[in-house]
């Protein structure tokens, strides 16, 4: 998954059955959902387990996903990108649950006033608010089964932010592979793969 959100590279049009702008939203919170149900499961003795995500433990993939968020309303505010890039992981150390709880409901807020038709500057790229919004729930939705094979419980995701994310993720397949310094390269599901199979793998993640 995406681990600079400075050099995400998506300039295509939406492509497939993608829902609109503002269904976004709600996915975008179903995606939060589901990381926040892994995250509260989590016990001491569980933040050093190790997850698909290469290199990274529990507690790294809460971090990503508390940093991320936190990022959500400087980059719709249009803050600089040194400015984005300056939110410091230290954030996480103290009560690493509370900073979750803090950043989502901060970047749900944001996104809820966002106008959805603008755009948004990511690094020196310019992409349609909507698409940063598209970003955060397939990165959301991700992170949530990477945190569920850390800590062996249900992996299975929302149905309908895994035809969400998986809609959106097949039309930039070859733009991942692309960009291995970023994402895992991805892997050729099976005929009889289900949607959530095929969207793990499209992000490089041995189901």
């Amino acid at each position: 998954m995406d681990r600079s959100i400075g050099s995400v590279l998506w300039h295509r049009t939406v492509l497939g059955d993608i829902p609109k702008a503002t269904a976004w939203l709600r996915i975008h919170q179903l995606a939060v959902a589901e990381v926040d149900y892994r995250i509260r499961q989590i016990l001491p003795e569980y933040w050093e387990a190790s997850t698909p995500c290469a290199e990274w433990d529990v507690y790294e993939v809460v971090t990503h996903c508390v940093i991320e968020n936190m990022r959500v309303p400087l980059i719709l505010e249009g803050a600089s990108f040194e400015q984005v890039m300056s939110v410091d992981r230290e954030v996480v150390v103290e009560d690493p649950e509370m900073a979750w709880e803090v950043s989502w409901r901060n970047a749900v807020a944001a996104f809820s006033e966002a106008d959805l038709e603008g755009t948004v500057a990511l690094g020196e790229q310019v992409i349609a608010t909507v698409e940063f919004l598209r970003i955060r729930a397939c990165d959301l939705s991700v992170h949530a089964w990477d945190l569920s094979v850390g800590l062996a419980i249900d992996e299975r995701i929302d149905e309908e932010v895994v035809t969400a994310a998986l809609g959106w993720a097949q039309g930039r397949r070859d733009q991942m592979a692309q960009m291995p310094e970023l994402f895992d390269p991805p892997i050729r599901s099976a005929f009889d793969a289900d949607p959530q199979t095929q969207l793990l793998e499209i992000f490089g993640r041995e189901v």
